[in-house]
């Protein structure tokens, strides 16, 4: 093969595994002769204290399945999974059969990423490579303010899906000869000792499976949505689970969107309400990323880089590993460790009280969930995080009592005797409060042999974050930083 004549398009996947609504597989598609889908897993990802196996895991199984689909469609374009530096990866290819153009999508990723789409933005220019980027899930690069994002986002989302269809010249590619090393034949894994593990019932990568979960959302698990979204064990069945799904890019948010405006549900109105409410959630926190990135490593508002806190190493391993002796924080914690999902409303719970009751930043804990949470995307992790730290300085604080909680949200305790066995037989008057037991019922309980103290007084240390919290949230730094975050990040347009 002639490599004038190759004209080879890579279609570069990140968080994007699938191959429908795919702007960058379309163009390939359309406009190359020569195609190679690649997906890279790179060794700063696999370091990067946010990655864990069961992120590895996903993006395997929906790596596996996008290939096999595009087997059975019988499209001649080539497949790759690599374990290299993505430069170093697109260094050898144009060396070996030379690159025509680069598809993909722009990524609102952490701080390393943003540096590897620098340095191979200067290698594409330098060898006259043209790397086409699209935009992903309607974020805007360089966004200076909000004033037309809500009409844009829509806009976006109505817009007819990208259909990719290989053009008639489609043939196979030129076979390189990759190093043995770089060769993924299984997930790849990772060694870190904070890794929480790939050991419970976790939802199956894969675009085939997103579909299965949207589809039968709304065939009729999305009833209920409404009442059950803040509780805990119900909302594992009534609440979509899409997002594992949007996070790794198996499902576009276009897609999500467009089967919602499309479904009707009998008896589900308010249900389908409430669930398309949220729906420019997820865009709007990834946008607040994409504009201040910096939120990474620092509080948004800049008035907070003064705060200080008092909480202790014990107290920040403790609520780790599920051990705080406040059952509702435990039984959640453990949850998400073994499974990957927790609802919204239990993870803002854990976030106030690392944060709040045991009076850490959040810093501290943001990369363990990170790691944990089967959809960790962190466009939506770091502003979500920061916003239930009560750290933004616009947003109302809320500092969550986790025995009220569990009595609302859990109030017959079921969620909490199946994470917490060691708690089952306690009476529902006490399962979230288990040191209220009188003296003589706690031992003979065996309680005091299987579960510990609360590490901190839930109402005494709510009570002092409040104080704490509100009185720095007037400070005249605070106040500035706000004014400044309110003109940026917020949506004027409420459609």
């Amino acid at each position: 093969m002639n490599r004038g004549d190759t004209r080879l398009h890579v279609v570069w996947y990140k968080r994007d595994l699938r191959i429908r609504d795919h702007a960058p597989l379309a163009q390939a598609l359309r406009e190359g002769r020569h195609v190679l889908l690649l997906h890279v897993f790179e060794p700063e990802d696999l370091k990067h204290p946010t990655t864990s196996n069961r992120h590895l895991l996903f993006r395997w199984q929906a790596w596996g399945e996008l290939c096999e689909e595009i087997r059975s469609l019988n499209w001649s374009v080539e497949t790759a999974a690599l374990q290299a530096s993505a430069l170093e990866v697109l260094i050898r290819l144009h060396e070996s059969v030379g690159i025509e153009a680069l598809c993909s999508y722009e990524e609102t990723g952490l701080a390393h990423t943003f540096k590897r789409d620098q340095a191979i933005a200067h290698w594409t220019q330098s060898n006259g490579i043209q790397w086409n980027e699209f935009p992903q899930q309607a974020v805007q690069r360089g966004l200076k303010n909000r004033k037309r994002w809500a009409t844009d986002w829509h806009k976006s989302m109505r817009t007819p899906m990208e259909i990719p269809v290989p053009g008639p010249q489609l043939t196979g590619c030129q076979p390189v000869n990759w190093p043995k090393q770089w060769l993924v034949e299984a997930p790849p894994t990772v060694q870190h000792q904070w890794d929480p593990g790939v050991a419970g019932p976790f939802q199956q990568g894969g675009e085939r499976s997103g579909h299965r979960y949207l589809e039968s959302f709304f065939d009729g698990r999305v009833k209920g949505y409404r009442r059950q979204i803040g509780r805990p064990l119900e909302s594992r069945k009534s609440c979509s689970r899409l997002s594992p799904y949007l996070a790794w890019g198996c499902l576009s948010m276009r897609q999500v969107y467009q089967a919602y405006a499309q479904a009707e549900v009998s008896g589900a109105k308010m249900d389908m309400k409430a669930f398309g409410s949220r729906l420019r959630w997820q865009g709007h926190f990834i946008q607040k990323f994409e504009s201040e990135s910096r939120m990474e490593f620092e509080s948004v508002n800049r008035g907070y880089l003064e705060m200080e806190y008092a909480g202790t190493e014990a107290h920040l391993q403790a609520w780790k590993e599920g051990k705080t002796g406040v059952p509702l924080v435990d039984a959640c914690m453990r949850c998400v460790i073994a499974t990957g999902y927790l609802n919204f409303r239990m993870r803002a719970m854990l976030v106030s009280f690392l944060t709040h009751h045991l009076d850490l930043p959040w810093q501290a804990g943001v990369e363990h969930l990170a790691r944990c949470f089967l959809d960790f995307e962190p466009g939506i992790h770091y502003a979500q995080f920061q916003m239930q730290a009560g750290v933004t300085g616009i947003n109302t604080i809320r500092i969550y009592n986790p025995v009220k909680q569990g009595e609302e949200r859990d109030d017959e305790g079921a969620f909490v005797r199946e994470w917490l066995p060691e708690l089952a037989h306690l009476p529902n008057e006490f399962i979230h409060a288990p040191w209220k037991m009188p003296p003589m019922e706690r031992a003979w309980s065996g309680l005091d042999w299987d579960y510990p103290e609360p590490i901190v007084d839930v109402a005494l240390a709510g009570s002092a974050a409040r104080e704490r919290l509100w009185r720095f949230k007037k400070s005249a730094s605070v106040r500035t930083e706000s004014k400044r975050i309110l003109d940026r990040h917020v949506v004027p347009d409420s459609k």
